[in-house]
């Protein structure tokens, strides 16, 4: 695997399409470890705080790539520091970004409030693939979902109360589960509300290379699964495993698309179809343990070791019922680490899931509604990207070293 040691900078505010790199991002190899999506940037000197701000837009410039996407552009619209998801709730017009370093802030009319709604870097060490990593919201607005890893470096998934004004109420804050996380890295960290209420949680194989201690395709621990949690009562279901490190999902039209970070040679876009139909397999606590009765074959199967996208992997697993990607690309000119993606609702990317990888900084876009799509290019060469979100219907694409850019299509 490969990620970027150095980071550009941009002198305009409004970037070009992949027929021109704005940004040359050098690349060396990370040894046998692999990194995942997104491993602080080799050569980048922490910030000391939380600097945020607004950035007045240049006029768009037209992107690139093909035919029925020349009005795709890129406009950078604030920094943040290590902005890793964004979410929006009912009846608000601020969309809420996710800081890694542990604190969330709301972002309303081009301005950052002056104050994060929310700081718990106190609970969380924003460090590597850890930290505060994935925010939601309840279908009403007035909880809000968060997903970290606290101070001994395990999954937490969380609920807090929201204020009318947007501030989150720290002291409502409640533990909802608690995953044991083995290794420092693979803590995927994203989290989705279903129209039912329950939140959909979606996590690595624990970390290190190469599955080591053979858990994604083992339904006695929660790791590599995508899991199931009730804000009710904390319990615990897992409805798909065989996982690496899905990094990023996107619930849309009763379809999970999640990315999932590769081992040696491969980037995987997968679809977990019909999720409100999958009755999972209970663990038997909140804290996620060791699985109680219930049938194996309820829960999807990505496949992961036994397969890296649909290339065999490590031959002492098992995986007869691998689902295979909706696309894979090799490891190469177009990146090392798939940076998640999100459902665009209007405009040219209307009903295309949007993707970006960290390391080679380009982004894609495919058709959500054919079996076998074609990944179409519209952006190259981006600083480091950790994410493409969707809030209040607007796509956005965010930065580890600090950037957010919207996508208008």
């Amino acid at each position: 695997m490969r990620r970027p040691t150095s980071t550009a900078t941009f002198g305009a505010r409004a970037l070009t399409g992949f027929t021109v790199t704005l940004a040359t991002v050098a690349l060396v190899a990370c040894g046998a470890q692999p990194v995942g999506a997104p491993a602080p940037v080799a050569g980048d000197a922490p910030r000391s705080d939380n600097t945020i701000s607004a950035v007045q837009p240049s006029p768009d410039v037209t992107a690139g790539g093909s035919d029925g996407f020349s009005s795709i552009t890129l406009v950078e619209i604030a920094t943040l520091d290590q902005p890793v998801d964004a979410a929006s709730r009912v009846n608000d017009a601020a969309v809420y970004f996710v800081s890694r370093t542990g604190t969330i802030h709301r972002f309303v009319d081009g301005a950052f409030a002056p104050n994060a709604v929310l700081d718990i870097s106190d609970l969380t060490e924003g460090d590597g693939e850890r930290g505060l990593l994935g925010l939601a919201f309840s279908s009403d607005g007035a909880t809000a979902y968060i997903n970290y890893t606290d101070t001994s470096g395990d999954t937490t998934i969380a609920s807090l109360a929201v204020d009318v004004d947007g501030t989150f109420d720290r002291t409502t804050l409640r533990t909802l589960s608690t995953i044991e996380q083995p290794y420092r890295n693979h803590n995927a960290g994203d989290i989705v509300v279903e129209p039912s209420g329950t939140l959909l949680v979606p996590m690595g194989d624990g970390g290190s290379a190469d599955d080591p201690l053979r858990v994604s395709l083992d339904t006695s621990s929660p790791l590599g699964k995508v899991l199931r949690v009730d804000p009710r009562d904390g319990s615990v279901t897992m409805v798909a495993k065989g996982l690496r490190n899905p990094w990023r999902v996107d619930l849309f039209d009763d379809r999970l698309w999640l990315a999932d970070v590769g081992q040696n040679q491969w980037e995987e876009v997968s679809v977990l179809d019909g999720v409100s139909q999958r009755r999972g397999v209970p663990l038997s606590s909140s804290s996620a343990g060791a699985s109680s009765a219930g049938n194996a074959t309820d829960i999807a199967d990505f496949g992961w070791s036994a397969y890296e996208a649909n290339d065999r992997f490590n031959t002492d697993q098992s995986s007869p019922s691998h689902i295979g990607p909706v696309v894979a690309y090799q490891h190469g000119d177009d990146g090392c680490s798939v940076s998640g993606g999100a459902i665009g609702v209007s405009g040219a990317l209307q009903g295309r899931y949007v993707f970006a990888d960290y390391c080679s900084g380009r982004v894609w876009s495919i058709p959500t509604d054919i079996t076998s799509p074609t990944m179409t290019l519209h952006f190259d060469g981006l600083d480091a990207p950790s994410a493409v979100v969707r809030a209040n219907n607007d796509l956005f694409i965010l930065s580890l070293s600090g950037t957010i850019w919207k996508l208008n299509a």
